[in-house]
């Protein structure tokens, strides 16, 4: 009996350490936070196998909660023992669900095996996580009755946190798309209300439109920070600006909307005391934004969630004596910035630790920061009609003004218009031409044949495509290298363009070293003129390049007829047959592919060409 009790002690004392939880084949997803032990390691002294040692002092987590310490000096392992009851092998992802933290190491232990290791954190490229996603994921695959192991370490200067869920692969993905479509409405409503409002900014030039903009767009980008998504989407290889982006962007939006609401309530004419605040709130916020590049992101952090806290409150106490006052568009600016209070608070209380993590104080900035942005984006254009009535109210002279400053921005507009145009026709022309050899590209081409076809058709006209492709480019870049190749292909266009006549005959680069050329209401006769044109122009002419001259041949496919049926694919299909056939029987050849007698097919050999080696 005396010696079962020791045993039975030691057995109470190891109980947490083997609870476990088991997988469920059928559960698409499966929170395990309530599985989760945790282990302080206040020197930053503790090494896997001292934390697999059975003397280390684990806690649990409590009621199922997510692991959360708030701001923590320390570094804080997590353990959790995972097993497969079902009778196959099961893959997991499972999700760390929160993206901010600097480092997490993730060991899994099948017995004294180690299976995998995984080594994760925003101050290492996003290019070393294992999956590529905002939130730390990583890959479990059990077999059939094993258990395993998974230790955690965390070490960060951002609130503690580590919300754990086990995911099926199909429904983590559609978990992530419901996700992105939702986070997409969000920051396309939020990029459009400052789009819109930043255009009224250089139409009227008030400078409230623009502080307007600069929060509404800090706040996304704010939030994005906070979620991951900037590091994964916008600068996946800047791992040193992802550490000060929270800080830059959180105070940028703290201080605009300060200077925002002392210019849009008009604070400065009714209470000296309050704009100094708001102004003292802008100052404090810039110079955290500044100071957020060489302090430690901790230090920068405790200074604006506060600010934020002192900010949102006090700024809410403005727009209420506003409104008080009588302030047109002041009742908009509460209730608007009520909402964005609300979620403010919400995520302040949750990364202090003070509240739980959960779905509405994860996204409680985005809800409220989407509601105060459609408010205020009423309040100002409220604000348009308010003014618009005093402009139709004022005298004469007032009425003068207005015409002239109307007429003015119509001509403004006007001009812009035309430079946009020009602009619009440059970039046609741009998205049109081949840049090396400044002939026209395929997509211009295509254009171009399928109209000459068509008018063809109609007319009942010859119509006659060629297709040309240089002999042994491959060649001429292995021997002489790729600005030979670059050279060879400019000269050959320029003496194509050279053999050509017709203003309506249209030549293009239809691709790497092929081009193909449109000559409409050409009949045979024609088309065979042209070709051997260019091909004897071609192997004629030396081309010179880096200190080196060499000659080219090109083969051609011709397809010539009146067309009937089908369509102009199908006759660039024949061209494209007949190259194939040049190239097939030696080379430098031309090709003549007839649409109107398809079973006869001539070819004209001109001089003899090595085949490839």
């Amino acid at each position: 009996m005396r010696l079962f009790r020791p045993l039975f002690l030691c057995f109470l004392l190891f109980l947490p350490l083997v609870s476990h939880a088991s997988i469920s084949a059928d559960k698409p997803f499966e929170a395990i936070n309530g599985q989760v032990y945790f282990l302080e390691d206040a020197a930053d002294r503790f090494t896997i196998d001292t934390v697999r040692n059975q003397d280390a002092d684990w806690s649990r987590q409590q009621d199922g909660k997510a692991f959360n310490q708030g701001y923590s000096d320390s570094t804080w392992w997590l353990h959790t023992r995972l097993n497969n009851d079902s009778a196959k092998e099961v893959l997991r992802y499972l999700e760390l669900s929160y993206a901010v933290l600097d480092y997490v190491d993730v060991w899994i232990y099948s017995g004294d095996q180690l299976v995998r290791f995984f080594e994760m954190g925003d101050k290492l490229p996003f290019s070393a996580r294992p999956l590529e996603h905002r939130f730390f994921v990583f890959p479990v695959t059990w077999e059939a009755g094993q258990a395993l192991d998974l230790y955690f370490r965390i070490r960060t200067s951002t609130a503690v946190q580590a919300p754990l869920t086990l995911w099926d692969r199909d429904a983590f993905e559609r978990r992530e798309n419901q996700a992105n479509i939702a986070q997409g409405l969000y920051y396309g409503a939020m990029v459009v209300i400052a789009i819109y409002n930043f255009l009224i900014f250089i139409v009227v030039r008030d400078r409230s439109y623009l502080y307007y903009v600069a929060f509404v767009m800090s706040l996304p980008l704010f939030i994005a920070s906070m979620s991951g998504q900037a590091y994964h989407y916008l600068w996946p290889d800047f791992v040193l600006w992802n550490d000060h982006s929270i800080p830059f962007f959180l105070a940028m939006a703290f201080g605009t909307s300060a200077l925002f609401t002392r210019r849009f309530l008009q604070v400065r004419e009714w209470s000296r005391f309050l704009n100094f605040g708001l102004a003292g709130v802008a100052a404090v916020a810039f110079t955290t934004l500044i100071l957020s590049f060489v302090v430690p992101y901790r230090i920068s952090i405790h200074v604006l969630v506060p600010l934020g806290l002192f900010a949102c409150i006090f700024e809410m106490l403005v727009g209420g004596m506003s409104w008080y006052k009588g302030v047109n568009n002041a009742r908009f600016y509460v209730i608007a910035w009520l909402s964005f209070l609300t979620g403010g608070v919400l995520l302040a209380l949750n990364k202090l630790g003070v509240m739980p993590q959960n779905f509405i104080t994860e996204y409680s900035v985005q809800i409220g920061s989407v509601l105060e942005a459609v408010l205020l984006s009423f309040a100002m254009a409220e604000r348009i009609n308010v003014e618009r009535r005093l402009r139709f109210a004022a005298q004469d002279e007032a009425l003068k003004v207005t015409r002239r400053l109307n007429e003015q921005l119509e001509e403004r507009v006007r001009e812009r218009t035309l430079e946009l145009e020009k602009l619009n026709a440059k970039l046609e022309e741009m998205s049109n031409t081949d840049q090396l050899t400044r002939l026209k590209n395929r997509r211009y081409l295509e254009n171009v044949m399928q109209k000459e076809w068509v008018r063809c058709k109609r007319y009942e006209r010859d119509f006659a495509i060629m297709m040309l492709d240089v002999d042994f480019f491959k060649k001429v870049n292995d021997q002489y290298g790729h600005p030979a190749g670059d050279a060879c292909l400019k000269r050959v266009a320029e003496l194509v363009s050279q053999c050509i006549r017709w203003p309506s005959d249209q030549l293009a680069r239809y691709g790497g070293e092929e081009f193909c050329i449109v000559l409409p209401e050409t009949g045979e006769d024609g088309a065979r003129v042209v070709a051997e044109r260019i091909r004897a122009a071609v192997e004629g002419d030396l081309i010179e390049a880096d200190d080196v001259t060499f000659s080219v041949t090109i083969s051609v496919g011709v397809c010539v007829g009146k067309p009937k049926k089908g369509s102009v694919d199908d006759m660039l299909k024949s061209a494209d047959l007949a190259l194939y056939q040049s190239k097939e029987t030696g080379r430098n050849k031309v090709t003549l592919y007839n649409q109107d007698k398809i079973a006869n097919v001539a070819q004209l050999t001109v001089g003899n060409v090595k085949r490839d080696q």
